[in-house]
């Protein structure tokens, strides 16, 4: 494989002279871990490039650095290289992203490339690695630079991934008890200036902050018999270039992984004297409620469960094309957000086609896009009110597409495998006859499987699904975003309140005409002199939190041995995306929502794909006679 097999565009390009607070502001809008900087944009003549660690050098709000005075020059790739000799040349050098030239000869800019991006292209390419678990790549020498603590102070660790090539380190409870609570990484430093410490100025800052001011919290582990493709997936989809690897039963830190160990697995193999643990059978996972949340991949979302059982294997012989509605509103690539979401108040829809100038359907918007326009420049009390988007930003673009006799059992894992709301029934000819949403598929799950499994098996596992009332509501949408939850219990420590829910977050009034983006207004009161009147001497604006935005209800609940059709039949009746959860002594368990039912489904599916059984339902004699039928009676 040749480096220009792995390039992509490049998202941020600037010119010499841009301020580098500037890129350092793109990158981190972009989430972008390389800019380049070119001699202008016409002919992309290389002039350097700027990476994570080169920008967190800055290490206050303001600057007079410019991009050329912190570039770098090399490692750069050229086109025709090998994967296996840019890998090599990164790691050497210690850098997570390059630039692709087109050669020495003509230094154009033609791509950039992170070790992310590597990883990704070799398993689309179908390389099959050449060590099987993490335990053969794992790093394990001088493991002590690679640990840190949550009350570090924030330069040292800043110092080592600036001045000693670390992307990262892993944030344990303490170095005597090496538990993994988080990582910490260039990117991390990049999300945020909360950790500045002011070297530029003379006086600096007297009190530092500290590692777990600005650590990824929650981080996800491995173990050394996870399957490197596993590992691999997580690292590539989430720029994570480090992964803890603990021992399972301890819960100790043994090795770390870092991105490189993951190509070396691709490209090389174990390293010399590694033996290959035995890798571990993919089974639904079973997770307790106190657990730590993580991190997971499509494949994990599908296993994980509260308590596993034996995957129903039949199908429920519902097509496609019994449940597909002929249409649904839609609106063009050259609205606003803001009209998308009035169309959506208009139709009480919560799904919108995009249609360009041709009338052809280049996109959908959902409640999903809603939440992601909500978050787009950061917390929402952050957002101003002349900030208006198109629909071209935030659509979803990748639509999963289904034939009329496929399973709505295979339906559901094209949806959860694309993390998609809404799919597109076609016939045979590859024509669009109708559209199937999520509550679609919910519903018919309502009608028809009743008894099929209980609460307990389908849910959102852990405490993932709960928030308390008064976390910010920036906070919930993020969760909500990160484990794709359609809904949260809100939950105070003595009784749950009520839910988060997706499907009514994008119409909640969040911004006002005369007062701007809602917030809460908090004076405080203090005695000026002693023995004097209390008197309010400060007003502090805070963001909305949970309970400015949850759904109340009180006393409304699941248990874990019910019924999933019970959960559904209170979400339609409350009209939201999930009901809270208590187990059998009343506790609170967490929420399921309508994203555990597509779950469940796509799990029958690809337990049935994986075992070579069909995954379509054939149309029924009686449907075929009444449609042959029906010509002859109109005429």
């Amino acid at each position: 494989m040749k480096a220009w097999e792995v390039a992509r565009k490049p998202k941020v390009v600037v010119l010499p002279d841009a301020p580098a607070t500037r890129v350092r502001a793109l990158l981190r809008d972009e989430e972008e871990p390389i800019a380049v900087i070119v001699e202008n944009e016409k002919n992309m003549k290389f002039q350097g490039y700027l990476t994570w660690r080169e920008v967190i050098q800055i290490t206050s709000h303001y600057s007079n650095l410019r991009a050329k005075d912190l570039a770098l020059d090399w490692p750069v790739a050229y086109k025709d290289d090998d994967v296996e000799e840019m890998v090599k040349r990164m790691e050497e050098e210690k850098v997570y992203a390059v630039p692709v030239l087109d050669s020495k000869d003509n230094p154009v800019v033609v791509g950039v490339a992170s070790m992310a991006d590597i990883v990704k292209a070799l398993m689309a390419a179908g390389y099959v690695p050449k060590a099987e678990t993490v335990g053969e790549v794992m790093t394990t020498e001088n493991l002590e630079e690679y640990i840190t603590t949550p009350d570090e102070r924030v330069n040292r660790v800043w110092s080592d991934l600036v001045y000693h090539g670390k992307l990262g380190k892993v944030v344990v409870r303490s170095k005597e008890e090496p538990v993994p609570v988080g990582i910490i990484t260039l990117k991390e430093f990049v999300e945020t200036g909360r950790w500045f410490f002011h070297r530029e100025s003379e006086r600096g800052l007297k009190t530092v902050a500290k590692v777990k001011r600005i650590m990824l919290r929650g981080a996800p582990v491995a173990t050394p018999e996870t399957p490197i493709e596993y590992a691999a997936r997580i690292m590539a989809e989430n720029d994570f270039p480090i992964l803890p690897v603990i021992d399972e039963e301890t819960g100790r830190l043994v090795g770390v992984l870092t991105i490189y160990d993951v190509a070396r697995a691709y490209l090389e193999g174990a390293k010399p004297g590694r033996v290959a643990p035995v890798k571990k059978a993919v089974l639904p996972i079973e997770v307790k409620p106190e657990e730590q949340v993580r991190y997971v991949t499509t494949e994990q979302m599908l296993q994980q469960v509260l308590v596993a059982k034996p995957q129903e294997e039949a199908l429920a012989g519902i097509r496609a094309a019994d449940i597909a509605r002929p249409e649904l509103p839609a609106v063009t690539v050259n609205d606003t957000v803001e009209h998308a979401r009035r169309m959506m108040i208009r139709y009480r829809t919560n799904y919108l086609l995009v249609v360009d100038e041709r009338g052809e359907i280049v996109g959908v918007v959902t409640k999903w896009s809603m939440l992601r326009a909500i978050g787009l420049k950061g917390p929402i009390w952050k957002r101003r009110v002349h900030d208006r988007y198109f629909i071209d930003y935030i659509m979803d673009t990748e639509i999963p597409r289904v034939k009329a006799n496929d399973s709505i059992e295979q339906v559901a894992l094209k949806m959860a495998e694309a993390k998609a709301e809404v799919a597109i029934v076609e016939d045979e000819e590859g024509r669009v006859v109708g559209f199937i949403t999520k509550d679609d598929i919910v519903d018919a799950y309502a009608r028809h499987m009743y008894g099929r499994a209980k609460v307990e098996n389908v849910m959102t596992p852990g405490r993932i699904g709960i928030v308390h009332p008064h976390h910010s509501l920036y906070h919930a949408v993020k969760k909500m975003q990160t484990f794709y939850l359609d809904a949260l219990t809100v939950y105070d420590g003595s009784e749950i309140l009520g839910v988060i829910s997706a499907n009514r977050l994008p119409f909640v009034a969040y911004e006002d005409a005369v007062t701007g983006i809602k917030s809460r207004r908090l004076i405080w009161v203090r005695k000026l002199v002693r023995g004097a009147a209390k008197k309010g001497r400060y007003v502090k604006v805070t963001p909305l939190l949970v309970m400015d935005a949850m759904v109340p209800l009180r006393g409304v609940h699941v248990r874990t041995s019910d019924d999933v059709v019970k959960a559904i039949e209170l979400m339609k009746e409350h009209n939201v995306d999930g009901v809270p959860v208590v187990d059998e002594e009343g506790r609170v368990a967490g929420v399921i929502t309508k994203t555990d039912i597509i779950r469940e489904l796509a799990r029958t599916a690809r337990l049935r794909a994986e075992r070579g059984l069909p995954v379509t339902v054939e149309e029924r004699k009686e449907e075929k006679r009444e449609e042959k039928a029906k010509p002859t009676a109109q005429s």
